[in-house]
């Protein structure tokens, strides 16, 4: 989930009489406009972005799955290999999602229902954030024109790839040693 303005740490140092002075005040929005994205990873780099109208649920997840995650598998996993891993939201676990993935026979790696969230795609959704607050977007438009550009363009995020699924069996060995709870990942 992506926000206008959503830099909320922002302090601001001023002398005394300045309270009110507008280079010393942090504009903010109440309800700021949101947008939630969806998108894929592998060591290879990063798969295409989806805006996610609303809410995900358990059929526009499969949807997704079918137009952005399944056309990029042999991009991603040109030996046919790689296994899916996803949190435990109810649209990942609906029995419908868990038999689509059977039946277009992608492995899903099992995971613990009330494990912390370890997917390695996180530390790349905290670079685009921070990128994006960087560049203050101010519509919708401006907002989704960054994520794409910083989500496909980025540097880091492409740096980051092959390092963090090289560091899976890492995080799941530390999952494994806290019995599910929490690690430094």
């Amino acid at each position: 989930m992506f926000e206008i303005l959503d830099d909320k740490s922002q302090y601001v140092r001023r002398q005394p009489g300045e309270q009110y002075s507008p280079q010393c005040l942090v504009k903010t929005v109440k309800h700021p406009l949101s947008i939630m994205v969806w998108s894929m990873m592998s060591a290879n780099g990063v798969g295409r972005l989806h805006i996610v109208q609303g809410r995900m649920n358990q059929h526009q997840y499969m949807r997704v799955l079918e137009q952005k995650l399944i056309p990029d598998l042999p991009k991603h996993f040109p030996d046919g290999g790689g296994i899916f891993q996803q949190d435990g939201a109810p649209c990942h676990t609906a029995k419908s999602v868990t038999a689509f993935m059977k039946q277009k026979k992608i492995p899903v790696l099992p995971w613990p229902g009330n494990s912390p969230d370890m997917n390695p795609i996180e530390n790349l959704w905290m670079i685009v954030k921070r990128r994006i607050a960087q560049r203050k977007p101010t519509s919708r438009v401006t907002l989704i024109e960054a994520l794409i550009d910083v989500w496909a363009r980025d540097p880091e995020i492409k740096e980051m790839c092959p390092k963090l699924i090289d560091g899976m069996p890492k995080r799941i060995e530390q999952l494994i040693q806290a019995k599910g709870a929490s690690t430094k990942y």
